[in-house]
């Protein structure tokens, strides 16, 4: 068997009605919180005044900063680190999505280490971060259990990585009641991103006998559950969380490969949703590799119960379709005299492309995006 290290730090509080422990696992961790969540669906859900209410109930003193916007820059970290340092903030508190979690794991290593930002990106790991406490409010970022903060450099648009254990958050409610006003295509982005983030992790070169058991099963409660789940039936929902948090564990341990990677551009120069980004490229990349009859995708379908690898992308294919999800890039507002930009920008994302299986030349990079134009 291979030899593997696994350690998992998050202490998770899953389950409906669990948002109501949040006052208490906080209280344990520090008593000046900053909570930081992003600009919109906080606060008109009504999430953002009863995560408050059950933190004040605790003794704790809240600082709101709700400013992070979708595929955090940067430059919103700084703002937020601002705002916990003039309150003297030890604790931070993360209330939504992947974008929250990652901005909140980027302020609570600056009010910690007082460092540069971007002198700290990986591949350097960071060595100090206040204590995390997240609350996702979709079913597919997993940030709330790995110790990766994806961060976006707006000038140079393009995604980097803070990394390092301190990042992991301590606790993670996990309550899937705050999915129930989620929107059916929430629902389907985020769900394809926790599906990329299994699958991926799986055949990624870094891949261990343990990451594969998280991979695996979350890879099978999301194929029986988005479907119903982007029909917002609750206990899919559930499972769509639960699935979420498990792709997080496998990522955490394997990371991920050429699918982000090549989705980086996507979010970076068109704005796509990470998630509907990563949706769109993954039968593409997975149907590459079955020509080139990828072993470690034949294992991944038979596990999961089907005939062979080609019946495994023909579900994700079928799913896709099913919850809307395009088959096309141009459909994405890509056009093809962007492919050359295109396998450029991919091939620089080098921490995704070098766990890739097997190793993508510029040529292969550029097959693939010919075949996600063509649908």
């Amino acid at each position: 068997m291979k030899p593997f290290i696994f350690h998992l730090r998050t202490r998770i509080v899953f389950g409906r009605g669990s948002l109501n422990r949040l006052g208490s696992e906080a209280a344990k961790l520090g008593d000046r919180c900053l909570l930081v969540t992003g600009r919109s669906f906080a606060r008109r859900s009504g999430y953002l005044n009863t995560v408050v209410e059950i933190l004040e109930e605790s003794g704790l003193k809240i600082t709101v900063f709700d400013k992070v916007e979708p595929n955090p820059s940067i430059e919103t970290v700084y703002k937020g680190f601002e705002e916990g340092w003039e309150t003297n903030c030890n604790l931070v508190v993360a209330l939504g999505g992947g974008s929250a979690i990652d901005a909140a794991k980027g302020i609570a290593f600056l009010l910690k280490s007082r460092a540069r930002l971007e002198e700290s990106l990986a591949p350097n790991e960071v060595g100090e971060a206040l204590p995390i406490v997240a609350v996702p409010t979709t079913c597919g970022t997993g940030s709330e259990v790995t110790r990766y903060a994806v961060l976006t450099s707006v000038g140079r648009r393009r995604k980097e990585v803070l990394l390092g254990d301190p990042l992991t958050p301590s606790v993670a409610i996990a309550d899937a009641n705050l999915l129930n006003s989620l929107s059916r295509e929430l629902v389907t982005y985020t769900g394809f991103d926790a599906l990329s983030h299994a699958i991926e992790a799986f055949l990624s070169k870094e891949s261990t006998p343990l990451s594969d058991f998280f991979s695996l099963e979350a890879v099978q409660i999301i194929l029986r559950s988005i479907v119903e789940a982007v029909e917002g039936a609750a206990e899919a929902r559930e499972n769509m969380l639960y699935a979420s948090m498990l792709a997080g564990i496998a990522i955490n341990c394997a990371g991920t490969v050429a699918v982000h990677g090549m989705g980086y551009y996507l979010t970076n120069y068109h704005g796509v949703h990470h998630g509907l980004a990563n949706g769109v490229l993954l039968p593409h990349v997975l149907r590459f590799e079955l020509q080139r009859s990828l072993s470690r995708l034949e294992d991944a379908a038979m596990r999961l119960g089907f005939e062979n690898g080609i019946g495994l992308v023909e579900k994700i294919e079928k799913v896709a379709r099913i919850t809307g999800i395009p088959r096309s890039l141009v459909d994405l507002g890509v056009k093809p005299s962007e492919l050359d930009t295109m396998v450029a920008d991919a091939l620089s994302y080098a921490r995704n492309l070098d766990k890739h299986p097997c190793p993508l030349s510029s040529h292969d990079i550029r097959e693939i995006y010919l075949r996600a134009l063509g649908g």
